[in-house]
């Protein structure tokens, strides 16, 4: 028997890693030409250094297929060489060649969980940090190159006659106002930009420039001899607040439960002080002295933490259950293979795979969804789709038992 299980699960765990780089390489090839197209900045030696960084965000979703693709595989495969007929002609179980596989992905969801937890949100995080770590180098080659750039979501334009090493001539830069309109216009003899990473902000260093306010009295102002400097904010846009700020998918667990913790404190205190600070001066007959801006931000933040919160906990929630769905394809994927017992690899995946990506995701994104809109709690509601695909093993169990 030992020697069964030994071979049922090298087959399986051989067929697991030949789909996982498979699809792995496919998912990594698709993200990497997205992010180089959205971005527009990205070098080939960018590229290369991205790709390490993006294949563990890639785990959650192609570790669970790869498994049910080498389970309805493998299992379709000896159910068709009547190997199945053979276990139970010797007087065992059908649960003896199916406990191996339910052990591989017991270990992947583990595996996943725990990355999920720490190592796949940091290295989310340094995907995104790739192009900033190179950031002025980039700029300064587009420029050197086009003579003008424009940071994708700045309010910032930049034109200029040459570039020589770091230093910009005879800049122009654009201030965008309201309705894409030109509201100021600074002009230099030359210029040094700086990213600060930290401050995230963008620091310009002028030489003799002449700053233009576009408006109704068109001002002009000369700046003092010298250097001077101005700055803006680096992209904070919806399609490019990632590169600025940490995403949720960037946190760490104990990140996430960090945040979830100030969240917390501040739903149960913040209008409380404010509702009890406003009876008090009402109590004391000075309601003139009450400060109703600062308690209508407590209302407006209260909603805010509230909204971020269920983000988090969302989250927090979605990286378990994923994790646990690996274990899930392989409980319902092995005895729907069993069943089916196709020899043509193609047929019995595509038998199982379908129903099962036709309700897990749906019922997830569903789950997130409402999560995230506080409709249901996160823990009940990213657990629907794994709840539905334990009810179907449940159901079919019995009938492979009894094949």
């Amino acid at each position: 028997m030992g020697i069964l299980q030994r071979y049922v699960w090298w087959e399986v765990a051989r067929a697991f890693a030949m789909a996982l780089v498979t699809m792995t390489g496919i998912f990594v090839l698709f993200m990497v030409a997205a992010q180089a197209m959205g971005s527009r900045m990205l070098t080939p030696r960018d590229v290369v250094t991205l790709i390490p960084y993006i294949i563990p965000s890639t785990l959650p979703y192609t570790a669970p297929v790869s498994l049910l693709f080498a389970v309805t595989v493998v299992y379709g495969r000896i159910a068709g060489d009547n190997e199945v007929i053979a276990v139970k002609s010797a007087g065992l179980s059908v649960m003896t060649v199916i406990w191996p596989t339910i052990f591989l992905g017991a270990a992947v969801s583990a595996i996943l969980w725990q990355a999920s937890r720490t190592w796949i949100p940091m290295s989310a995080h340094e995907a995104k940090m790739v192009l900033f770590r190179d950031m002025e180098d980039v700029v300064y080659k587009f420029l050197k190159r086009d003579k003008q750039f424009s940071l994708p979501g700045s309010p910032i334009s930049i034109k200029v006659q040459d570039v020589e090493e770091r230093l910009l001539i005879k800049p122009t830069f654009w201030k965008k106002g309201p309705g894409d309109s030109i509201a100021t216009t600074i002009q230099a003899k030359a210029a040094r930009l700086h990213f600060d990473m930290e401050a995230k902000k963008i620091v310009v260093d002028l030489e003799e420039g002449v700053v233009q306010n576009h408006g109704d009295g068109e001002e002009v102002a000369i700046l003092p001899q010298g250097m001077e400097s101005f700055e803006f904010p680096l992209p904070d846009d919806r399609r490019n607040k990632g590169f600025s700020l940490k995403t949720v998918q960037e946190y760490t667990n104990a990140e996430l439960e960090e945040n979830m913790a100030d969240a917390r404190q501040h739903l149960a205190l913040d209008r409380r002080r404010q509702a009890i600070a406003a009876g008090l001066l009402f109590g004391a007959g000075k309601p003139d002295q009450v400060a109703w801006g600062d308690v209508k931000d407590a209302f407006i933040n209260h909603a805010e933490y509230r909204k971020k919160y269920n983000e988090w906990e969302t989250e927090k929630q979605l990286r378990t259950s994923m994790a646990f769905g690996s274990l899930l394809f392989v409980v319902l994927g092995a005895p729907i293979g069993i069943r089916f017992a196709k020899r043509d690899f193609l047929s019995a995946f595509m038998t199982c795979f379908l129903p099962i990506i036709g309700l897990y995701y749906p019922l997830m994104l569903l789950g997130i969804n409402m999560g995230k809109e506080g409709a249901m709690p996160a823990y009940q509601a990213l657990w629907i789709s794994n709840l539905v695909l334990a009810l179907l093993a449940g159901w079919v169990y019995p009938r492979i038992i009894k094949y």
